[in-house]
């Protein structure tokens, strides 16, 4: 039994909404306009039912009490994980983040290594906003 209910929303801070929906469109992903607010929110439909929400600085803190935001450009915050149904397209992926104007982080040869004999492929970068996804197959 799934503790929670679909759909899922991961909620993000962004400093430029607009920069993201062309990243995010680039990859071929949908944007939700019903949730989104050129002032406060970008949606990105990632599955049916699982959503990257991008808010603005000022939105984001409406939810967090005070906390400071962490600075993603310089520290990680969380490593989003996305399941592609095969290398090739783990790789076309990627390659179009890139182009996008993500940046890949290089995983060691360990890790790969480890993955590759679990069966897995696995591609990491960071988007424009230094949110960090990993692409992977399964």
């Amino acid at each position: 039994m799934s503790l929670f209910q679909q759909p899922v929303f991961i909620n993000l801070c962004s400093s430029d909404l607009e920069r993201m929906r062309t990243f995010w469109t680039a990859l071929g992903a949908d944007i939700n306009e019903e949730y989104t607010a050129t002032d406060m929110c970008l949606c990105v439909i990632l599955t049916d039912s699982t959503y990257a929400m991008y808010l603005t600085p000022q939105h984001y803190e409406n939810f967090t009490g005070g906390r400071p935001r962490a600075d993603t450009l310089a520290t990680s915050a969380a490593l989003l994980a996305l399941t592609v149904g095969t290398r090739e397209e783990v790789d076309r992926v990627a390659e179009t983040a890139l182009k996008a104007g993500a940046t890949e982080v290089e995983l060691t040869e360990e890790i790969r290594t480890e993955m590759g004999q679990a069966g897995m492929h696995v591609r990491e970068i960071v988007d424009p906003d230094g949110h960090q996804w990993e692409f992977c197959t399964a």
